[in-house]
């Protein structure tokens, strides 16, 4: 298959366009011509990701967080030499999309995690930069929680201010886990990586059923280590 037809669905399933986003989303490494047999799915366009897909046979990296972000990449050296390296030695394209992952309704973040915690009346919630990313929903106690995946401890005031009774996260820095206790708000901080797996697993099935091509995940296990799935 060719790699436009596959970076054309991926931009119009997570709908790039409407995002205004730090991250340059979409291709961020092109490759040489030929077809995309395997596409690998990661949360990081790290060395061990790109070299865990060419080894598992991709030709397409996937991933939430990738290597250009706000003006790009001024200098291609150290970490982003290695990665940039390491796909261009095994032929391997790079697509990223931050923000689009994150808030889309059908295999975005957010709405996977509200579907894993079994959340009923889910709505959309959190502004980051005028992109609506988070979702609110009741649980089978009726207790309203709020979702943000990533490192979005911000939103825990934000989240009492609209009646949730819990806000789960990622991560949050000190002053916001302050600011969540000033004002009474539980917020369970379940891992940054770990809240953004969800979307990358959803985002492989969906493609893999809708352009009937080979998809594989490389994500870490509890015990740290990168597997293909």
């Amino acid at each position: 298959m060719k790699l436009k037809r596959i970076t054309d669905w991926l931009d119009k399933t997570l709908d790039l366009a409407a995002f205004d986003d730090v991250s340059n989303n979409g291709l961020q490494i092109a490759r040489e011509e030929g077809d995309v047999k395997v596409v690998a799915f990661a949360v990081d366009a790290s060395v061990a990701s790109v070299k865990a897909a060419v080894e598992a046979g991709a030709q397409l990296l996937v991933v939430h967080h990738g290597i250009s972000w706000g003006g790009g990449i001024r200098r291609i050296v150290n970490g982003e030499y290695e990665v940039v390296k390491a796909a261009i030695k095994g032929n391997l394209a790079l697509y990223a999309a931050h923000l689009p992952l994150d808030a889309n309704e059908r295999v975005g973040n957010n709405w996977e995690l509200a579907r894993y915690l079994g959340l009923e009346r889910v709505e959309k919630a959190f502004s980051y930069h005028g992109n609506v990313i988070g979702i609110t929903g009741y649980n089978a106690h009726g207790r309203k929680i709020g979702v943000c995946s990533g490192g979005a401890g911000e939103f825990a005031v934000a989240a009492k201010e609209i009646g949730c009774d819990l806000y789960v996260t990622g991560e949050a820095n000190w002053g916001e886990r302050i600011a969540a206790g000033n004002v009474g708000m539980p917020m369970v901080c379940a891992g940054h990586y770990e809240t953004e797996t969800f979307g990358v697993k959803a985002l492989a099935k969906a493609m893999s059923k809708s352009l009937k091509i080979k998809t594989i995940c490389c994500l870490y296990n509890r015990e740290g280590q990168l597997e293909v799935v």
